[in-house]
Parts: C-alpha cells; structure tokens; sequence
C-alpha cells in the first residue's frame, strides 16, 4: 500500500515562505473496515478513510498546533499563512522547541513487520463471513443466552512526519480483530453481559475461534452474584485488565505530572519504591508487536529503558517541552511496549491465571473495572470491581456491587505474583497480578 507523502515537504516549504521558524508536519492517514452481526443478522457495515495534516508550529517563541485535511497546495498555502499569524498573537513560551537532534530517530533499524499487505485484497465476503462465525458458535446453545453481538474490524494506520530541523520518520501498521458480547437472562430483570475480543496485526495469526464461546462462558459464571462483606482480600488481577494498576504509575512519571507536581512518584529516581521483584521494561523494538516503534510523536528515538529495576524507578518520561521547563535532559514523550522483565516473577517459575488462583488460595479474582478514579497527587485510589470470590484455588461465586481502594505504593507492596499470560493483542504486556491484603468495599 503506498500513499502519497509529498504534501509534506510542500507544508514544509509554505512554513518557510510564511516565516515560520520551526515546524513539525505530521501526515495522518487511515483506513478503516467493520463488520457488526447481531443474532446472525448483519447489522452494521462500515468503510472509512481519512487523511490528515497536524501541523505544529514555533512562531517567535510563540507554538501553535493546528489540523486540517486539506491536501490542495494553494489552499494550504492559506490555511498556514492564517495558522502563522493566530500563533504570533500567542504568549511567548520560550520552552517549546523542537528537540535536540543529536536524539532524533536517523533510519536503518529492521522492518519491524507490523504490517500485513493481505488487507489489501480482504473482501468484504470474507469479512462478513468472519463475523457472522463469531456468533454461530454460541447461538442455540444454551437457552439462557439472549443475544449475542459480534465484530469484525481491521485498520491501516500510517504516518509520516517531517520537521524543519530535517528530520523524516515513517511508518505503518495493520490491525484485526473479532470481538463479542454475551448478554444471558439472569434473576428477575438482570441481564448479565460478558464480551471477550482477540487481536492480531496479521490476518492469518488472528485467532478465529473461540471468542464467541469464551464471551458466552464469562457471562454465565457471572450468574448469581453475591455481596461480600467489606474487609481485607487477596486480588487476582486478569491479564485483561491488569494494565489498570500500571498506567497511574505510568501517568506520575509523565513530565507533564512532575512538572505540576501532579504525581506520587515526585523525586523518585534511583529510589526504591516498590517491591524488590518488581522490574518493568519499555522494549520498543521487537517485530510483530502493536506497541513497537523507533519514534515517537517529536522524532526522538526510542530505546530499550528500564522503567522500575528491582524495585528501583530508573526512568521518568520527558519530552522536549518538560525536558527544559524542569531543566533536565529529555528522555522520551512515553512507553511504548511495557512487559515485566522474567525475572520479576516472585515465584521463580512461570505462573498462568489457574496457577495463581490456586497459589493465592483465598481472595477475589477481579475481571473488569466499572468506574471510580485514581489521585495522581497521592496514588490513592477507589474502582468498582466485577469478578469472583474464590477459595482454596477454586472460584466460587461471582461477586457484586464492590470496590478495590487503597494507595498504589501499598497495592505494590503487597505483590504476592506476577503471571506469565500477557496478551499479544495489547499494547501493553500486563499479565496477570497477584496482591495481598487489599481493601475491598462491600456490604
């Protein structure tokens, strides 16, 4: 698939004429395919495209960011002249600069196989067909099952950025995935409802089967769910959702947050702040991966980083603005392929969602978050929980109308496991999470 990147340099070339001292052009284009089924009958057909430009520019000091999808050379021309002068009306913010070039991206690294050229020719009966066999593994099966909504999308992304100070980045990636949701007839009027997705960047990888059923299992064990009574439980956090107790730990090393003084993770470099087994990685080059990538939004190349070693913050995530707001050195805007290291598995061999139940003996597996909040300032925190009591490695009922709290640096305290399930699918490799002593909030 090729597009057509030239409208950059000419963008490029119009913020020359309109005396702009610095810009950065980012091209955006994509494609986008879905396929809803509900009950076997095709519902929802959907085919788009788009193409954008975002263009951000430093005018006197002064940085103004600005999007549009005209592509027409002259009326371009208009668009940025109109763009250059809003920006000189702007207060002068000396700290917005394009970055050090010595940390751009240059070129040369290996194809980091992220896209599948088989969309090209998908047809519309395949993808239909895909859809519709979500859903035929599940209906008549059960008589409690009340609908089933099944889809099938794929999508191109490509980018193409290009800055005053020379430098050129580029890439693209593919996407599919099926997805379905479950809603089942419960006691009196509820309706329990369970969904379950697959992922893959490559059509022939794209598991297939199954995702009906596991949509449909979810859904039943949901039936019949109990109240507990508020106290102190072991969590077993599912691979699924695992990633919503990194990404407040994510956010507090975000310039933005630091420089605000916004976060709980405030001066922690080189410190030890969460349990010796901890050891989360960015490793942002490995082939076939959704997250992989060689730039981020400003150019800079990414790298290998320890984030947390042995319990150790090593890294905060600072972009080019913060970087000379809080006078220090940039690093890079954010993550973007996070996995824990092998050897943060506390127990010293390899652990699946089964086999950390059944380790954690007694507590609640939480399989989905519905609501609450996180403060940023302090790492406390309150969500509301859906999942399973479970006992002696075995679940025994669903579990309602509750909710985890406490504060991130104690839930990290308290890590009892770290699995080895993550999801391919998912941008960020979290696999499953085992905590003791939490706080739950019930009856």
């Amino acid at each position: 698939m090729t597009f057509d990147k030239d409208i950059v340099a000419v963008a490029l070339g119009i913020c020359k004429e309109c005396g702009i001292d610095d810009a950065r052009i980012t091209l955006l284009r994509g494609i986008e395919n879905s396929v809803v089924v509900d009950n076997d009958r095709v519902d929802k057909l959907h085919q788009a495209s788009s193409s954008s430009l975002y263009i951000q520019i430093l005018v006197k000091q002064r940085y103004g960011a600005f999007s549009t999808n005209i592509m027409d050379p002259d009326v371009l021309r208009k668009f940025i002249r109109q763009a250059a002068e809003s920006t000189a009306m702007l207060t002068i913010d000396e700290c917005m600069v394009l970055p050090d070039k010595a940390l751009y991206y240059r070129g040369g690294g290996a194809d980091l196989k992220q896209y599948d050229s088989a969309i090209e020719t998908l047809s519309s009966e395949t993808r239909i067909e895909t859809a519709m066999n979500i859903g035929r593994e599940v209906i008549g099966t059960d008589r409690r099952l009340l609908s089933v909504e099944a889809e099938y999308g794929d999508s191109v992304d490509y980018v193409y950025m290009a800055d005053t100070q020379g430098f050129v980045g580029e890439s693209i990636l593919s996407n599919f995935s099926i997805s379905a949701e479950c809603s089942i007839i419960g006691k009196g009027e509820e309706k329990p409802k369970e969904w379950w997705y697959e992922g893959s960047m490559f059509f022939d990888s794209l598991k297939k089967t199954g995702c009906g059923t596991m949509a449909l299992e979810r859904a039943l064990r949901r039936l019949k769910p109990v109240k507990l009574r508020s106290g102190k439980y072991n969590a077993v956090i599912e691979n699924s959702v695992a990633s919503k107790m990194v990404a407040p730990i994510i956010s507090a090393l975000n310039g933005a947050a630091l420089q605000q003084r916004n976060s709980f993770l405030i001066d922690s470099i080189g410190k030890n702040i969460f349990p010796a087994e901890m050891n989360l990685v960015d490793t942002p080059h490995l082939p076939g991966m959704m997250g992989s990538r060689y730039f981020d939004g400003e150019g800079v190349a990414t790298r290998n980083m320890s984030i947390i070693e042995r319990g150790v913050v090593n890294t905060y995530f600072i972009n080019s603005y913060y970087g000379k707001k809080m006078g220090i050195k940039p690093t890079i805007e954010g993550p973007s392929l996070l996995k824990f290291a092998k050897d943060g598995d506390i127990s010293g061999k390899e652990l699946s969602l089964a086999a950390i139940i059944k380790s954690t003996e007694r507590g609640i597996l939480i399989t989905g978050f519905n609501g609450g909040n996180s403060n940023s300032a302090t790492g406390d925190f309150s969500y509301g929980v859906q999942g399973f009591y479970f006992e002696h490695g075995e679940i025994v009922h669903p579990i309602r109308e509750m909710n985890i709290t406490g504060n991130l640096i104690e839930l990290w305290g308290n890590l009892l496991l770290i699995g080895d399930d993550p999801r391919d699918c998912m941008r960020w490799q979290i696999p499953t999470l085992s905590f003791g002593n939490c706080v739950f909030n019930g009856i």
